[in-house]
């Protein structure tokens, strides 16, 4: 009875252990280059803090990522929730009139987490695990960094008769009054 008791019990509460893979580096790569990083920790009293390491300024719809300039800079985050699947941080965007970007971060397995910018129509980021402070770049400022599938890939989708979601044109939205770029 008490072994059902305390297996009921087990099975209840939330499971710490897979909020706590969150904990660690992550970046966002594409076409083999680290375009951000996010270092994910809990305090003392066991709240959550994040820190959003970026290009010092870049240009983005969503997909694509160009004009990006160094050195980096850590952003600190400023609210962190926790959510029945992850956290949610905040992180300030000194721009005047500009909103702050909200990120929702679900883990997929020990080494990959889902990012989701929340408030837009974006489809969600997937971060690989890294080690913490692991660099960024190297960019190239005259190039596009994507997460669309290359040109051969999208002639093939065309030919194929169920092209997947990556290939149709972005519906990029960001909330009223959100900026554009970096």
């Amino acid at each position: 009875m008490l072994s059902r008791l305390l297996l009921l019990l087990a099975l209840l509460l939330p499971a710490p252990a897979l909020a706590d893979t969150l904990e660690g580096s992550w970046t966002l790569q594409m076409g083999g280059t680290a375009i951000f990083r996010f270092d994910l920790a809990k305090d003392g009293e066991g709240k959550w803090h994040g820190t959003w390491i970026k290009p010092t300024s870049f240009a983005s719809d969503g997909d694509d990522f160009s004009r990006m300039k160094g050195p980096t800079k850590a952003v600190p985050s400023m609210t962190a929730l926790e959510t029945p699947n992850g956290i949610e941080l905040s992180f300030d965007d000194p721009r005047p009139g500009a909103v702050p970007d909200i990120f929702d971060f679900k883990p997929i397995d020990a080494d990959a987490v889902e990012l989701i910018y929340v408030g837009t129509d974006l489809a969600p980021y997937t971060l690989q695990r890294v080690k913490p402070g692991a660099p960024l770049g190297p960019w190239d400022p005259d190039a596009t960094y994507t997460r669309k599938a290359p040109p051969e890939e999208r002639a093939e989708a065309e030919h194929d008769p169920e092209p997947p979601s990556r290939s149709e044109p972005s519906s990029f939205k960001l909330k009223p009054g959100a900026p554009v770029g970096r």
